[in-house]
């Protein structure tokens, strides 16, 4: 649903190449803040551009019965988002309760909007790195992420549905250690990992394309992927890529696929 970092691309308030491609050539080039839909009953991140992304998609999001929010970051997380899944705001419609799975300080954001979980039908459930949550079909599990490191609870997600595995790993930074000792006997079938800074040097809370492929080639060293795996690259920020004609060529040359906003795939089949 969306596929760039917390600027976008085009940046309003910037005019370098790529954002200035962007504006002249739209398509694949325009990427809104990220977001995913899985099965349509699962929403992973909640940001700012959320509603935007319904509407040229013509996406509903009246059956997502699960939300998982990676961390606090205003392009993951918009308060106001849920604010306006309350009943004034959808008077013919009834909604399912949503599971509302994320960390403390997503919880704190969401308390200082005054945000009222009955009103806005979700069940609050809180997690950190190396729980589990079951919802619906859906097992859950949390690993830490080198992201947010002032905060220190953003997180990225190991989801099963009994059938397929997915390790959802958007502001992931280089995993430490114990990550990788975590992840050792699960294999998936589908990868999504961010790509922010991809042409820039490697950076602590981010990866570029060096940093990409040394997370696939860790993963693929501990049994975690191989060639059936559906490896994706998303978040892109237009300080770190081109034109996507360009960075999709790049991310393939690495073993991957580039997201777009609307991009569709099946994994597992």
């Amino acid at each position: 649903m969306g596929t760039g970092a917390a600027e976008g691309i085009p940046s309003p308030f910037c005019d370098c190449a790529t954002c200035d491609h962007a504006r002249a050539n739209g398509g694949r080039n325009v990427r809104k803040r990220q977001s995913v839909l899985v099965n349509d009953d699962l929403l992973i991140d909640l940001g700012p551009d959320l509603f935007a992304s319904c509407a040229q998609l013509g996406l509903s999001l009246c059956g997502v019965k699960t939300l998982l929010v990676t961390h606090s970051h205003m392009d993951h997380f918009d308060p106001n988002n849920l604010l306006l899944r309350t009943k004034p705001f959808r008077l013919a419609t009834e909604l399912p309760e949503m599971a509302m799975i994320a960390g403390p300080s997503v919880w704190m954001r969401w308390d200082g909007r005054g945000g009222a979980d009955k009103q806005a039908d979700i069940r609050r459930t809180t997690i950190v790195p190396g729980r589990s949550r079951q919802a619906g079909a859906y097992t859950i599990r949390a690993i830490e992420a080198c992201h947010h490191l002032r905060v220190g609870d953003a997180m990225n997600y190991v989801i099963g549905d009994g059938k397929s595995m997915l390790l959802y790993a958007s502001d992931s930074g280089l995993y430490e250690e114990h990550v990788w000792k975590e992840l050792e006997g699960t294999r998936f079938d589908g990868v999504v990992m961010e790509g922010t800074i991809w042409k820039h040097p490697s950076g602590r809370e981010h990866l570029n394309e060096g940093d990409f492929r040394l997370m696939l080639n860790r993963l693929r060293g501990i049994g975690a992927i191989d060639g059936r795996t559906v490896v994706i690259a998303t978040h892109f920020s237009h300080q770190g890529v081109g034109p996507h004609e360009e960075i999709a060529e790049s991310v393939k040359r690495a073993g991957a696929i580039c997201a777009y906003d609307g991009f569709v795939v099946s994994i597992g089949e």
